[in-house]
Parts: C-alpha cells; structure tokens; sequence
C-alpha cells in the first residue's frame, strides 16, 4: 500500500517534465457564425429586397478657379500707378438644382444598392468699366498683337455658363459599431458630363496715341466627360433619440476627357475690320480627383416593427474637383486653370419601404 501511495506521488510530481498532450483549438468559423456587427437598416421582410427613394435640394455655390478676366493697377515707367489696382472675376452666386436616387435594401447581410442623379446649372454675367482717361483697364485673355490693343479698353463684360449633370452608384452596408455610432463604408462608380462656356466681350479698346477705337470677343468652350472608381463612408453620431449629426465623405479618381474650344474675333471701328483672330479645337484625357465632403443634422423614425424608415436632414455639402479649368490660354500653360468647386446647402428626404 505504501509502495502504491509512494509510485503515485513520484508519478504526479514527474509528469509536467515529460508534458502533457497539445490540445487542437476549435476551429473558427468563417465566415463568422454569430453576427458581429448589427446593420441599421430596416428589416427586409421579403427575404430578398425592398426599394427606398431619395430626394434632395440643393442650393449651392459652383465657382471655379482661374475666370479672371480685367484687371487694372498694371502700368510702366510712361503711365505709372497712382492707386491700387484689383483683380475682376465672375461674380459667382448661389444657384438651385436636385439630387434623386432609387435604391435597394438587400436581405444579405444588410447590404444596400443606390443610384442617384444629381443636376445644377449656373450662369454668372460680370461687368467693369473704367474712364481710359484716368485708368487702365487691361482684358486677361486678349492674345493679338494689333496695336490698338495695348492702350486699355474702356469695359470688360464676362459671362460663365456652367451645365452639371452626375450619376453615382453606391454599394454599401450600414451598420452600429457601438449603440450611438453606425457606419456605411461604400464602394462605386461614378460618371458625369459637363458643358461649360466663357464669353468675354472686350470693347473701348485705344492704342497708346488714343486713336484707334476696337473690340475683342473671345469665346471659350469646355465639353467634358469622366467616369471612374468611388468609395467612402457615411457615419451618423446619435445623441437623442431619433436626432443624430452625420458627416460623410466620398472620393473620386475619374478618367476625364476634355474637349476644347477657343474662337477669337477683332473689330476695329475706324477701319470696320472684323477678323477672326484665333480658333483653336483641341481635346485632352486625363485623370480628375474628387473630393466630396458633407455634414449635418438628422431626424429619421423606424416603424412597423422596424419595416419601414423615413429620414429628413439638412447640411452643408463641398465638393473639389481638381484641375477642372482647362479653357485654352493662348501663350500659357494649363496651371493658369484652377480648381472647380461646388458648396452650400442640402436638403434630403428618404423614405424605405
């Protein structure tokens, strides 16, 4: 008995040197088995999809970088500068348009689809005019090399016209990462088409002596297409119930073809010469990044047991795209372009049935 008692002990205090047995891990699951982020949207009843509508207003700001057309303060050593010159560019505004989408709350996963058409246009007319007398008013865009054309003008007329239209398409899923946050990563297309036209009327033009009375009109015309790959994410912080602040973000790297124009007309009243100066056609591809940002307030309601959703929010949408300003400089390098630029106020409304 006592052997017996003794072997055990000996056996049990011996054993850890020799190791015990390894011990396979359960096998993870994959893809998980137990839901791991739950999604936000309403519940799809139907095992498949149901549709949800969008509409939004919106009320924005489109300029764009590089349209100065006259500026005064410039002169030489036979007309110096007796006061501080400015810079004239379009006077741009606010102007409305609409965003509308047709989507899909899919039963996979809490997937969704989303088309969306968004439209606005703008035109803009700006104007100056000075005493050639007692200032000088030099155009920015001018190119010929007729005398006249180096003693000032008198007025200097712009007028933009800017036709917008983007379709994008989203695939995303929206989803709480904690009770307060929910997230919409997405990935996409996007495409767009532009027309874009810059008349600039130069009249009162005098040679050095004051002489020789002319006009310039210069025509400048941008047809534009892209299309290229999208993604971002939609986030919205909930702090009451039914409020929530949202912030979103989407960018853009679309393939872009420019289509140029530029036609350029001479008038000089004392001989009543009218001459077409310049026409240039030319087309450029390209890559244009895109950058959209946008945040704001949100009240939006689930019901039916959590088969149906409406959504109401009002914000301040920007939007950047990069290097859009290719009109035709004679004499100069495309970084005489610029930015073009979207911003200002957005209303939407959603409802999911």
């Amino acid at each position: 008995m006592k052997k017996s008692l003794i072997v055990l002990l000996v056996g049990i205090a011996i054993a850890p040197a020799f190791g015990s047995p390894p011990v396979e891990p359960a096998p993870f699951p994959r893809p998980p088995q137990k839901e791991i982020s739950v999604e936000a949207q309403p519940w799809v009843r139907n095992c498949v999809a149901e549709p949800y509508l969008v509409a939004d207003f919106i009320y924005w700001k489109v300029r764009e970088d590089g349209l100065d057309y006259a500026q005064k303060g410039v002169g030489d050593t036979a007309n110096p500068v007796i006061s501080k010159g400015k810079v004239y560019e379009p006077d741009f505004s606010f102007e409305p348009g609409f965003r509308v989408g047709l989507g899909l709350n899919l039963a996979h996963d809490g997937w969704d689809l989303l088309l969306r058409y968004t439209w606005i246009n703008t035109h803009v007319i700006d104007t100056t005019s000075v005493d050639p007398a007692l200032e000088r008013l030099e155009p920015l865009w001018t190119h010929a090399s007729d005398s006249f054309l180096t003693g000032g003008l008198q007025r200097a007329r712009s007028d933009w016209d800017l036709h917008t239209s983007v379709l994008d398409f989203e695939w995303g899923r929206n989803y709480y990462i904690s009770r307060f946050l929910t997230l919409r990563p997405f990935f996409g297309l996007k495409g767009f088409w532009q027309n874009q036209d810059y008349q600039l009327d130069y009249t009162g033009f005098v040679d050095p002596a004051r002489t020789i009375f002319g006009e310039n009109k210069v025509h400048l015309d941008q047809d534009s297409w892209g299309f290229g790959i999208r993604f971002g994410t939609n986030t919205s912080w909930y702090f009451a119930h039914h409020w929530s602040v949202f912030a979103d973000l989407a960018l853009t790297a679309a393939w872009t073809k420019f289509d140029l124009e530029r036609r350029d007309r001479v008038i000089i009243g004392a001989t009543s010469t009218d001459a077409e100066v310049a026409h240039l056609d030319y087309d450029r591809y390209t890559m244009t990044p895109i950058m959209e940002l946008g945040v704001g307030l949100r009240w939006e309601i689930w019901f039916n047991d959590d088969s149906y959703h409406a959504l109401i929010q009002a914000g301040w949408e920007e939007q950047l795209w990069w290097s859009f300003n290719r009109l035709y400089r004679i004499g100069a390098s495309y970084a005489a372009g610029g930015n073009l630029q979207y911003q200002g106020l957005t209303m939407k409304f959603q409802f999911d049935f």
